[in-house]
């Protein structure tokens, strides 16, 4: 069984709670689920970049850093 890449961990403000992301699974799932913008340029490279990561193709830190500016794009970082 393949493990399940882990980043630092990231807090985000989604519906009026804090979260904390800390993996390339929680990131992408929060991203096609419980995003509230479904389309952006940021938010498209994060979901491709955690589709590379779970296929060995993109590091976990890489993921991160586009699942950040993804949340920045939808103003869930300050």
């Amino acid at each position: 069984m393949k493990s399940i890449p882990a980043f630092s961990p990231v807090r985000i403000k989604l519906d009026g709670r804090y979260r904390v992301v800390r993996s390339v699974h929680d990131a992408y799932r929060l991203m096609v689920t419980e995003w509230p913008v479904k389309e952006g340029p940021a938010l498209y490279r994060a979901e491709v970049t955690c589709l590379d990561a779970f296929n060995g193709a993109a590091d976990a830190g890489e993921a991160r850093k586009k699942f950040v500016v993804a949340a920045m794009e939808a103003h869930l970082i300050g």
